[in-house]
């Protein structure tokens, strides 16, 4: 058979193709408002660049060989593309953020911020660019149909077939870019990172296609089978409520404060390093178990989201943030409960209020108050950040202005990475790393190792103001995750702390409850014993804590109490069961307990809220 060829097709790929180079140029520009400034981005992040441009070449590869139009595969990827980018330029110029994937679920948002968003944009303009497309769309249509020229481009259908793979598999590498075998690492030795913890800085590093494609796999959380509200108030009416220790002896209800440690963690845990002196003898005096955190070297907010809202991200989907794609209305949380019961609610971190999204979290779950870097006067910093016996003076000076019991979680800054060699400008601690550990890991651990001193220090001097003070105090302290301390946990595994080899794929389930577990410390002033309480998720906190105070619980505390019996500590790495037993996946003797721990927080989290009012009245 002969194979007849054209030169035509060739040239309008060829076209194509160029048209998309200057359509991902025009898209940065008009995002970010400068084309000098992504000329050099395009120079400096090649990379990122080259993956844009190829997003919106396959794109449309899978609509020509689902269309079999060139025309109308061209229209359906421009307006794709350009509508979102329209949505994000107009949600940055109102909101300051880009546009997210999952904020194409919140439309009910959208219908809200609609009456603003007419006060803020030139709606003619709009309407007059809009109708421009319009029409130019629909003349260009009516020309084909009534003309009916020869088609550009023609594929048969094996190279339909052919379009859609190989198009569908390169969108998917990015969406699903945590679940596919070496992709996440892949992506990382060419320098693309989802930061995640920074979205601004995210979509201007990596540019606002691929962003948007590697937030995608976060973006959708769907109902637990079952979920409606007659399952919901069946588990809701089978609950009994939690009484609150019957042997507090606090005589009002105490201050509450939670103190969220930077990268606190123990290093003596490394056998082979040696110290001058315990670098926290405070800390490890009152300590009464550990935190598993579900993060190692960073997430801090996924591991508030757990402490403050007893919800945990084991059912949400990996590498999401919560802070970031789902807190977006009022949920129920330990702020406004407690807010609820008179407290005052104060949140403390010297650091700007958009990290994490805080600021916006914050007022949704209940705080009256958010200290952030800019409500610090004068502080004293340590290194690069505010110290964190500034903190404890904070939170000091906080409980004393309020008049009613005050719930106060403070987020430390001191010891986060980096942990460079002249962080500080003195130390009062000396390291030593053992034989075959790379040199340059005595200097950081030293820099590491002093923050947590410092931190001990500042916890000490908060547990003695509160020793003599009149008004009933409970301290929560505890470290939000592990340091990293050199790429791919290096000095652990020169340390032998863990096993060596490409990530954790060596590691045991032992191993990582290690490079999880963070030291926990609860202490009080009025004399109610704290008991054991072994290696726990952040999520189990607050029924803790409110035993210890004597405060009434909320009857969602039953739910959390439930799964803590049967689990008391709950990641995607490791799960502990109450006989201290390891798992990686969630055992079935605990299956039911957790299908109805998973309804509960995706009803109060995404659903309709069947249960809040039973779950959180008074």
């Amino acid at each position: 058979m002969k194979v007849k060829w054209s030169y035509k097709p060739v040239l309008v790929m060829l076209a194509t193709m160029f048209y998309f180079f200057l359509l991902v140029n025009g898209i940065e520009t008009y995002l970010n408002g400068s084309y000098a400034e992504r000329a050099v981005w395009r120079s400096d992040h090649k990379e990122a660049f080259f993956f844009n441009y190829m997003i919106v070449f396959s794109l449309f590869i899978v609509f020509l060989g689902i269309f079999n139009r060139y025309f109308v595969s061209f229209v359906v990827t421009n307006a794709l593309v350009v509508t979102l980018a329209v949505f994000s330029y107009y949600k940055f110029s109102f909101l300051g953020e880009f546009l997210y994937p999952w904020d194409l679920l919140l439309y009910n948002n959208v219908l809200n911020l609609l009456p603003n968003l007419y006060e803020t944009i030139n709606l003619t303009q709009v309407i007059l660019v809009f109708g421009l497309i319009v029409a130019v769309i629909v003349a260009i249509s009516v020309f084909l149909f009534i003309k009916k020229p020869k088609r550009w481009i023609r594929l048969n259908p094996w190279v339909r077939m052919l379009f859609i793979g190989l198009g569908a598999a390169y969108l998917s590498i990015f969406v699903f870019y945590r679940s596919i075998p070496e992709v996440e690492s892949t992506l990382k030795d060419v320098d693309i990172n989802n930061l995640t913890f920074d979205q601004e800085r995210n979509y201007k590093t990596n540019g606002f296609l691929l962003t948007f494609m590697l937030n995608m796999q976060s973006a959708i959380v769907l109902p637990p089978s079952g979920y409606n509200e007659k399952n919901v108030m069946d588990i809701v009416d089978n609950l009994t409520k939690v009484e609150p220790q019957s042997n507090s002896t606090a005589k009002q209800d105490p201050n509450i404060i939670f103190i969220m440690s930077e990268s606190f963690w123990d290093p003596t845990s490394i056998e082979g390093l040696s110290f001058n002196e315990d670098p926290m003898p405070n800390v490890r005096a009152q300590q009464d178990g550990h935190i598993l955190a579900p993060a190692f070297g960073g997430g801090t907010s996924n591991v508030e989201f757990e402490a403050l809202t007893g919800f945990t991200n084991m059912f949400l989907p990996p590498g999401s943030v919560p802070y970031q794609q789902y807190i977006k209305s009022e949920i129920p949380a330990m702020p406004n409960y407690l807010a609820s019961l008179g407290y005052e609610t104060t949140a403390i971190h010297p650091y700007p209020k958009w990290f994490w999204n805080r600021e916006e979290v914050y007022k949704h779950i209940g705080f009256d108050e958010f200290i952030d870097i800019d409500g610090f006067t004068d502080p004293v910093y340590r290194g690069p950040y505010v110290s964190d016996q500034q903190v404890t003076d904070t939170i000091i000076e906080q409980t004393e202005a309020n008049e009613d019991p005050s719930f106060i979680y403070a987020i430390t800054m001191q010891n986060h990475t980096s942990y460079n060699v002249d962080k500080y400008p003195d130390f009062t601690v000396e390291t030593q790393t053992p034989p075959g550990v790379d040199p340059v890991f005595n200097l950081l651990l030293r820099s590491y190792t002093q923050g947590v001193a410092d931190a001990d220090a500042a916890f000490k001097s908060l547990i003695d103001y509160y020793e003599t003070s009149d008004e009933p105090t409970i301290v929560v302290f505890f470290g939000d995750h592990l340091p990293a301390i050199g790429n791919d946990y290096k000095l652990f595994k020169q340390a032998g702390y863990v096993p060596r080899g490409a990530g954790d794929i060596n590691w045991s389930l032992e191993d990582q409850k290690k490079m999880r577990s963070t030291p926990l410390a609860i202490w009080n002033n009025y004399g109610t014993e704290v008991p054991d309480l072994g290696t726990i998720s952040p999520s189990f906190l607050a029924p803790t804590v409110f035993d210890l105070a004597g405060i009434e619980q909320p009857l969602y505390h039953a739910v959390l109490e439930n799964f803590q019996a049967e689990m008391p500590g709950y990641t995607n790495e490791v799960k502990i069961d109450a006989d201290g037993e390891l798992y990686k996946v969630t055992p079935d003797k605990v299956e039911t307990t957790k299908q109805q721990y998973e309804m509960i927080q995706y009803d109060l989290l995404f659903g309709d809220q069947y249960s809040l009012e039973k779950l959180f009245g008074n």
